[in-house]
């Protein structure tokens, strides 16, 4: 008999909500593919970044992983003056480094063990290297593998340590090839050059920073193979990746003019007492090319950071941030190119060339000197009288303000500032030079602005700037991007790069540059640049006397004086800014001028420029000036008055600014031409150095004159033409500063005569 259904089935019972719905299992489906498509993108893409991104990367940290190594210093680039003379070179040197992975290997096989292993080479390195020995010890106990213990290091005490190492069978200490800049020169050019750190890359300022990558080259590795913990891998193969040298460098400097500069600045520090330093910058008007910069006070490249002079020597810690604060804003500061100052009346020659080019003035234009009344102030001559009414050209010579800000007043503001832009004072001059600083000038100027401007006040400019708007006043009106580096070389000698002359535009015409330097001659011959002015060298150029923001309160005043000759071929232009000098008042006529005096000479005869003399320079040789009196006055005082006058001195005995002057050469009230020496004893047990007197027979008189300055020697002739006799005979040692009296014959007339004689 059949049971009836009760609707229930026997063992587990199914619901249906429990078995699966066909839609949900194909969202979960979709859900978990593109879940593992998703994660498959980033893999993929993370193993492409990793591969093709950074693959050289990763292969480079895998491979130092897997490698260790000591690094092979490169020999950094030599650098040279314009002539080939060495002003920078690397020089063999060593590197000590230390395994401690060898060292700790070996120390445990040590009789002692690893820690009297360790005080052993401790022991050993510090005597010979001078090293604290706890400190050395200290990282000898370090972790990691390789340790570097000392670098640059001479050859001999490198040697010393090869020595030791074979004496005491030494292994983990390892001896490598280094190289150390050295300077042959000292001081000399020691902004423009720079100097390197202990890593061997430039620091601070000059070349060795603006050209480190090109000097620096690429190092070297000694190689060896270790394993995961950083042990060296038994293996008798060494790998060796040679360091690669950097290039040399050439600069446009002459090493010669640069000493000649530097003498200078320093006996003028010296001389006018100068507080804040001086600088001086001469430049080749015809390429832009800087022959010399230098800055006073300078440094030792070999030791930049020993103390400076007038510092205590005892407080001195070399390197340390205090003592790197202090060189940094004094002697590793190089004025010519980080310093910006008012340029006083040396700027007036800006106005002048803005003037004429424009045509709103000619030379012979008369104005009236009167004060200038605008804006509420008052503009008067440094001549409280004026000097009434006087041609532009005169204008210039006399350097009077008033003048100056009528022909700004005629230029009107837009022109006037249009022309301090085209001469380059507003912008840097792109000088291969890191640290070069930018001028202040007005940006939205008023009239009384531009005013004062004319004549060179209350706008800050570098001695960069001013020497290469002057250098455009002496070529014809081209003003050139400053060239300091001539050309890139390898070892070979190959040219790798070569900077040529950049033409930054042309500001004036080559007939203004010709007025302009006709009115600055005049003002070196005749007006107050006189102390500027050398026999048969036609020297133009500008004084400049301008204010500080201390003036009234230190009485620092920036003393200048811009030149360029010879005036009518120029070949130089030579830029002398003295700051705070404080012997003998400020006058930009009288410090500045009489060191840029000097250097015109010397560079000019050093340049084997010929002397041509003027009408007035043939006068001036018959001029006779009387020798003061010095004795019993001291050196600082008898220097100073020299210095204002047309002599040259040569001191005996100490030359301190307080000794005394117990006698003189020649004797006070002795008449002697220009440009005569007098010799200053301070000590008359001192020898002087004696020449020999030369034959001037059948020489000009000029040429006579220089033969016999630049011998130390002086002159008295009555008379232009050859000369036919002298006083001391040819061949005879005298003491410097002896007086030679010439016979002169004028060949036209053939009569030698007296009647030429000018009292001084």
């Amino acid at each position: 008999m059949a049971r009836k259904s009760s609707g229930k089935i026997s063992g587990t019972l199914l619901s249906t909500e429990s078995v699966p719905n066909n839609k949900n299992i194909k969202i979960w489906s979709w859900v978990a593919l593109s879940v593992c498509i998703v994660a498959s993108v980033v893999l993929i893409g993370r193993v492409a970044w990793l591969q093709f991104v950074r693959g050289d990367e990763l292969s480079q940290a895998a491979y130092e992983q897997q490698n260790s190594g000591r690094t092979i210093a490169a020999s950094r680039g030599a650098i040279y003056d314009t002539n080939g003379s060495v002003l920078a070179v690397s020089i063999s040197a060593n590197k000590i480094t230390a395994s401690r992975t060898i060292i700790n290997s070996t120390g445990d096989d040590y009789e002692g063990g690893r820690e009297e292993y360790q005080k052993m080479i401790a022991k050993g390195l510090s005597d010979i290297l001078g090293i604290e020995y706890d400190g050395l010890l200290e990282k000898l106990k370090g972790s990691g593998n390789y340790l570097e213990i000392a670098s640059k290091l001479d050859i001999e005490v490198g040697d010393k340590v090869t020595e030791w190492k074979k004496n005491n069978n030494i292994k983990g200490v390892y001896i490598d090839s280094d190289t150390k800049r050295y300077y042959p020169n000292g001081s000399l050019a020691s902004h423009v050059i720079g100097f390197t750190g202990k890593d061997g890359d430039g620091l601070v300022c000059g070349v060795e920073v603006a050209l480190n990558d090109v000097l620096k080259g690429t190092a070297g590795r000694v190689i060896t193979e270790v394993d995961a913990l950083g042990n060296e891998v038994p293996t008798d193969e060494v790998k060796r990746i040679d360091p690669i040298d950097g290039y040399n460098v050439t600069l446009t400097l002459d090493a010669t003019i640069q000493y000649m500069v530097e003498e200078a600045l320093q006996d003028a520090t010296i001389d006018f007492g100068v507080e804040e330093g001086c600088c001086c910058i001469v430049m080749d008007p015809d390429t832009g090319d800087i022959l010399a910069m230098a800055s006073n006070p300078s440094f030792d490249l070999n030791s930049p950071y020993s103390c400076p002079d007038g510092m205590d020597p005892t407080d001195w810690v070399n390197g340390s941030s205090e003592t790197v604060e202090i060189l940094n804003s004094t002697v590793w500061r190089n004025k010519a190119l980080t310093d910006t100052y008012e340029p006083g009346s040396t700027f007036k020659t800006i106005t002048a060339c803005a003037g004429l080019e424009e045509g709103v003035v000619t030379p012979e234009t008369e104005f009236s000197d009167s004060a200038v009344n605008l804006s509420g102030w008052t503009i008067h001559c440094w001549r409280r009288e004026g000097h009434g009414t006087e041609t532009f050209a005169k204008a210039i010579m006399n350097s009077c303000n008033p003048i100056m800000v009528r022909v700004s007043q005629k230029l009107g503001i837009k022109t006037f500032y249009s022309y301090v832009a085209a001469f380059g004072f507003t912008e840097k001059t792109g000088i291969l030079l890191s640290g070069e600083a930018n001028s202040v000038i007005h940006t939205n100027p008023t009239e009384i602005d531009m005013a004062v401007a004319s004549f060179g006040q209350r706008l800050q400019i570098t001695p960069l700037q001013l020497v290469s708007a002057y250098s455009a006043v002496a070529n014809g009106g081209y003003l050139y991007e400053p060239r300091i580096v001539k050309e890139i070389t390898d070892n070979d000698g190959n040219v790798i790069q070569r900077y040529e002359t950049e033409t930054v535009r042309q500001v004036i015409s080559n007939d203004t540059s010709e007025k302009v330097l006709k009115m600055l001659e005049d003002t070196v011959s005749k007006g107050g640049g006189s102390r500027a002015y050398v026999s048969g060298y036609r020297i133009a150029g500008k004084t400049g006397t301008s204010e500080t923001t201390t003036t009234d309160t230190t009485g620092r005043y920036v003393c200048s004086f811009a030149g360029i000759a010879p005036a009518d071929d120029p070949e130089v232009v030579v830029l002398v800014v003295v700051d705070h000098p404080t012997i003998g008042g400020a006058s930009g006529g009288v410090q500045a001028a009489s060191v840029a005096g000097r250097l015109f000479q010397e560079i000019l005869d050093y340049m084997e420029i010929e002397k041509r003399y003027t009408e007035d320079d043939l006068k001036n040789l018959l001029s006779a000036y009387e020798v003061p009196s010095f004795t019993e006055g001291t050196v600082a005082d008898a220097t100073y008055t020299i210095n204002l006058s047309t002599f040259n001195y040569v001191i005996v005995g100490d030359k301190s600014d307080d000794a005394k002057i117990v006698a003189q050469f020649p004797a006070p009230g002795v008449k002697v031409a220009r440009e005569s020496t007098i010799v200053l004893y301070t000590d008359l047990e001192s020898n002087i150095s004696q020449v020999r007197v030369p034959d001037l027979n059948g020489l000009s008189l000029e040429d006579a004159h220089a033969t016999l300055v630049g011998m130390g020697l002086n002159m008295r002739a009555y008379s232009l033409g050859t000369v036919v006799g002298q006083s001391i005979e040819a061949g005879t040692y005298v003491d410097k500063g002896s007086v030679i009296e010439l016979d002169v014959i004028d060949e036209e007339s053939e009569n030698a005569g007296n009647d030429a004689v000018v009292e001084n």
